[in-house]
């Protein structure tokens, strides 16, 4: 295959790609914010559509502005060229040969020290970014710890009062592996008192409200594994009714799970 047509077929790819994404990107706030999947497909089409087309729009205008400026460069690389070589040629013939030899010899050394400060700033750039990759990822590391500590939190603080102590340290487990988008490889069996099943719904959005993007149905197979009470319902009915009557029951929808602790 030509090379030049494999550039192409990448370019494009790559931008239909982003374009999907930013289509599912805007499907998944879509669904995240109570609309239906019906809906939610319109959306995902439509902001794919329209994000090909504007790419289509950027491209073409950036091939005219482009265009108009290499014809301006062009003009003035010509001008400034036939000036240069004039100059050259006067000072060529100007030239002794002993001038010449000084000449050579001094841009010798003027290379070999360029050469020199070339591989310091080289050298010192790849120790800066090590640095800075070290820096982001201990930084992605605390934030990742962080957001973890708060939903463990925000569970001890909502079943305290309804779960064991063991129920409720196997609870926050299957919490942290959901984190780090693990399956939980045996169901818990977590008997509840005192909370109804919109109120385990409720606690299911609250975490995949924390931790998204992780699909809702990955938040649902949580809930079925842990909680028995759940235990006969299917997953796609227990993702439809996470935000039901979001105001309503013990655990309320939370849109941040730090505003809890103000509560």
């Amino acid at each position: 295959m030509n090379l030049k047509y494999f550039e192409y077929i990448v370019i494009y790819l790559s931008v239909l790609v982003v374009c999907v994404v930013v289509g599912a990107l805007a499907r998944i706030s879509f669904i995240g914010k109570g609309g239906d999947e019906y809906t939610a497909n319109i959306v995902f089409w439509s902001i794919t559509a329209l994000s090909i087309l504007f790419y289509a729009i950027i491209i073409l205008f950036l091939d005219v502005i482009i265009v108009g400026f290499r014809k301006i460069f062009r003009k003035k690389n010509n001008s400034t060229n036939s000036t240069v070589d004039l100059i050259q040629t006067k000072n060529h013939e100007n030239i002794t040969i002993g001038q010449k030899k000084i000449i050579d010899d001094n841009t010798a050394n003027q290379l070999i020290q360029d050469s020199k400060e070339d591989i310091k700033d080289q050298t010192s750039e790849k120790v800066n970014l090590e640095s800075i990759r070290k820096n982001q990822l201990q930084q992605k590391q605390q934030i990742e710890s962080e957001k973890l500590q708060l939903a463990l939190d925000y569970t001890r603080n909502q079943f305290a009062l309804y779960l064991k102590d063991e129920d409720l340290d196997a609870l926050c487990d299957a919490v942290n592996l959901y984190s780090i988008k693990e399956d939980i490889l045996n169901n818990i069996s977590i008997y509840t008192k005192g909370l109804t099943n919109l109120d385990l719904y409720h606690f299911g959005w609250n975490i995949w409200n924390h931790f998204r993007p992780i699909k809702q149905e990955e938040v649902s197979k949580l809930l079925k594994n842990v909680f028995v009470s759940l235990d006969d319902i299917d997953l796609e009915s227990i993702k439809s009714h996470l935000k039901d009557e979001p105001k309503k029951g013990i655990i309320k929808i939370q849109e941040n799970l730090a505003d809890y602790q103000k509560t």
